[in-house]
């Protein structure tokens, strides 16, 4: 098979060059040598030419036959993609069912009440109005907001709650009336919500379940970590429920993300009440007046972990219900740190110490690296401390503490936090580490402590390294070279741009006018903008303005027809006119007035008079040009365009 294909593509090749060869042949055989034949002589050419085009179309074809389909190598598969498929969708396309309740639904004057709307949709797809209308009696705040998700008939069925802080000022019976809010871009009702507030409430009324946050404190500095307890108190049954998507809000403050819950006996109102307490820490990032609150969602049986348990408590058992609970803001006083930090000074704030450091072997070999494990202990935010920065030495090479490890707490000592550092020694008269400086702020005496790394003793043995090697093993080689003189560079070469003047810009005539340029663009910019404002709450003023434009235009229109003696058009004209001139006063689309719309703006004279007649033979004509059987006369109502200019200039001025 290949021997006849490679055959087949010779023969075309030499079909393709036969009406060459006899031309070739002559040349050719003038070039024999003396006794030579001729056409030896050319065969011995015709070889020597083709040997090395035969050889390269065998290596092509022959290439090409061998070649084999290769099978396509499979394509790496994307985890994360994976992730995202396999997971449940979800349910945007469900209807969208609002609930809007108070909680409690009677309350005393002046006692919380939590408005709450519930609905089957995702938060980012909900706008609210900026505030909701209640009666002058009955105050409403928003006081937070949150989403949950469920699963439910293999899809996820996102769950998002307002709040709102709800508080009635005289005993009554309130009601917020229904209103609209856009859900993923469409109108949903929110339905109507009654409270009621009296004067005199059974003994075992229950107030509104909210959280309440605690914190040791009021008066903070910034970077100090706070301990922060986010609590639930049961009810009267001393009945608990646990908490889900808890969250620490608050602008200024960096939450940790991690919480200890525990069920404890607290004192409240003169009985003890069965307490669910969640604890963790934040850290202040900001200073003046910061306000931290909470939220979380109801999670009935499920604590998100294990739990301690101190005391008699009742857990309900059955399906959560997910009711989202907020707390009141509490009000922090973040101070900044004084002057006068103290060296490794790294932002650690609060009540910290150091232990002694250990060095990985007291014998090292010069050149070798050796661990030095320094561990920093504090009650709150020892895992957020940034190791202290080493120092820059000839004699030492030392590398950044890698990520801080956790070390658990002993019987006299908190937890904190183990930092390795990394060092080479590069001088065999080294005899200790050097000292690692650090520094905390303690805000209980309001000042900095030094906490420096002391030095371990430290023997180095071996020979000295070459002065090449100690010099790429130190890591201050650049620091120790002496800074280079400034000096001026060399002559240019070429010219650099010409000034048209010598005179500076500032002294110029136009110079004044050029600094009032941006004052008159705030100016115009400021005209615009109030302008805006202005049409946008005034939207009859944008509508009167197009109606004139527009009766303007269609009145030179109806000039024209009338000039022309087209009287379809001249009726057609005339009755746009009137339309355009009444529509802003209802408003409405021009196109949708009739006749007895149009004649309820003139006036009474005009309306029972000439005026109301000339409007009615327009719309008159009009209805029989377009839905009469036969062509009836309406008369010349070209002569009448001197009445109906009376009019349209009665309409236009009323616009």
């Amino acid at each position: 098979m290949r021997a006849i294909f490679f055959n087949a593509v010779l023969r075309l090749v030499r079909a393709r060059g036969g009406a060459r060869r006899s031309r070739r042949f002559k040349v050719r055989c003038e070039e024999a040598p003396e006794g030579f034949g001729r056409l030896t002589f050319w065969r011995v050419k015709r070889r020597e030419r083709r040997a090395p085009f035969r050889f390269a179309a065998a290596m092509v074809f022959g290439a090409v036959l061998l070649v084999r389909a290769q099978n396509p190598s499979p394509t790496e598969s994307n985890t994360m993609m994976q992730l995202m498929m396999s997971q449940a969708p979800v349910d945007i396309s469900s209807p969208v069912v609002v609930t809007a309740t108070f909680d409690p639904p009677v309350v005393r004057p002046g006692e919380l009440s939590v408005y709450r709307i519930t609905l089957n949709a995702t938060e980012a797809a909900i706008k609210l109005p900026a505030q909701i209308r209640v009666p002058k009696e009955l105050t409403v705040r928003p006081t937070s907001q949150g989403q949950s998700l469920h699963a439910a008939n293999g899809m996820i069925r996102p769950m998002t709650t307002f709040n709102h802080a709800a508080r009635a000022s005289r005993p009554g019976f309130y009601g917020v009336p229904a209103f609209y809010i856009e859900v993923y871009g469409k109108a949903v009702v929110v339905p109507e919500a009654q409270l009621e507030a009296l004067e005199e409430l059974p003994a075992d009324h229950e107030p509104a379940r909210r959280l309440v946050v605690e914190t040791t404190g009021t008066n903070f500095f910034v970077g100090q970590s706070i301990g922060v307890r986010a609590c639930l108190f049961g009810s009267r049954a001393n009945t608990i429920e646990g908490l889900a998507q808890l969250q620490i809000n608050g602008d200024g403050f960096v939450a940790d993300k991690n919480f200890r819950a525990s069920v404890e006996t607290i004192e409240r109102s003169n009985r003890a009440v069965a307490t669910l307490v969640y604890q963790s820490t934040v850290k202040v990032a900001a200073t003046g007046l910061l306000k931290l609150s909470a939220q979380a969602f109801t999670a009935g049986i499920d604590f998100g972990g294990p739990i301690v348990i101190r005391g008699q408590v009742t857990i309900p058992g059955g399906p959560a219900r997910n009711i989202l609970l907020d707390s009141d803001p509490l009000v922090i006083n973040a101070r900044p740190l004084p002057p006068g930090e103290l060296a490794g000074f790294t932002g650690a704030v609060g009540k910290f110490s150091c232990d002694p450091p250990r060095l990985e072997t007291n014998t090292v070999r010069l050149g070798d690296p050796v661990q030095l494990s320094v561990v920093i202990r504090g009650e709150n935010g020892a895992g957020q401390i940034v190791p202290p920065p080493p120092p820059r030495l000839k004699s030492w090479q030392i590398f950044p503490a890698s990520a801080g490890e956790p070390v658990p707490a002993t019987e006299s000592k908190p937890p904190g936090v183990a930092f390795r550092y990394t060092l080479i020694p590069v001088s065999a008269e080294i005899r200790a580490t050097p000292a690692i400086p650090f520094s905390c702020f303690d805000p209980q005496t309001e000042k900095y402590l030094d906490l420096t790394v002391a030095a371990v003793p430290v023997t180095v043995t071996g020979e000295a390294l070459p002065a090449e090697i100690a010099a790429t093993l130190s890591n201050t080689e650049l620091e120790s070279e002496p800074a280079k003189k400034l000096s001026l560079s060399g002559l240019a070469l070429t010219p650099g741009k010409t000034a048209g003047s010598l005179t500076p810009v500032q002294s110029r005539g136009w110079f004044p006018f050029v600094q009032l340029s941006p004052v008159i663009v705030f100016l115009g910019l400021w005209q615009f903008e109030r302008r805006r404002r202005f049409l946008e709450l005034h939207p009859e003023v944008v509508r009167r303005r197009r109606a004139r434009r527009e009766l303007r235009r269609t009145r030179r229109l109806l000039n024209r027809a009338c000039a022309a003696r087209d009287e379809d058009g001249f009726v057609r004209r005339a009755i746009q006119a009137l339309q355009v001139a009444c529509a802003p006063h209802y408003p409405a689309e021009p196109r949708a007035l009739v006749c007895g719309e149009v004649t309820a703006l003139l006036d009474p004279a005009d309306r029972d008079g000439r005026g109301g007649e000339i409007v009615q033979q327009f719309f008159d004509a009009a209805n029989a040009a377009r839905f009469a059987l036969t062509t009836q006369p309406g008369g010349d109502l070209f002569a009448r365009q001197t009445e109906l200019d009376a009019v349209l200039q009665k309409l236009e001025a009323r616009l």
